[in-house]
């Protein structure tokens, strides 16, 4: 495998930057972030919803596509690692949006996440 994942840009990221693997503690679900090169958090990429939205599966998930995350589930989907499903769900007054992992996103993140997870745990604050 090379290097984690990366997508282009975004509206708050115009230069991109690299995903990092984690997962929403109470659900499980999977918790994607962008990371500056400096390492630096930029934009958390996925949504855990709430009741009555139905769960992302392991190999899918929830995308955050408004506000500071404009454009974000195209740099996903042109980076490779999505294919938006069509299905939405509301969050307070947004939608966000479901998407699939490839191929390529479960074998990075099967290479990365417990790493990353590690890591997110002693710079970051939980999500």
């Amino acid at each position: 495998m090379s290097g984690p994942m990366e997508i282009g840009p975004t509206k708050l990221c115009p230069k991109g930057g690299r995903l990092v693997w984690s997962h929403y503690p109470a659900s499980g679900e999977n918790a994607v972030m962008l990371m500056a090169p400096s390492g630096e958090r930029l934009l958390v990429l996925s949504v855990c919803p709430h009741p009555p939205t139905p769960p992302a599966a392991d190999d899918e998930m929830w995308i955050k596509d408004w506000s500071e995350n404009e454009g974000v589930a195209d740099a996903l989907v042109k980076a490779g690692v999505v294919t938006l499903t069509g299905r939405t769900a509301p969050a307070g007054h947004a939608v966000m949006l479901h998407a699939k992992l490839t191929p390529e996103a479960l074998a990075d993140r099967a290479a990365r996440q417990p790493r990353d997870d590690r890591a997110q745990q002693l710079r970051t604050r939980p999500l």
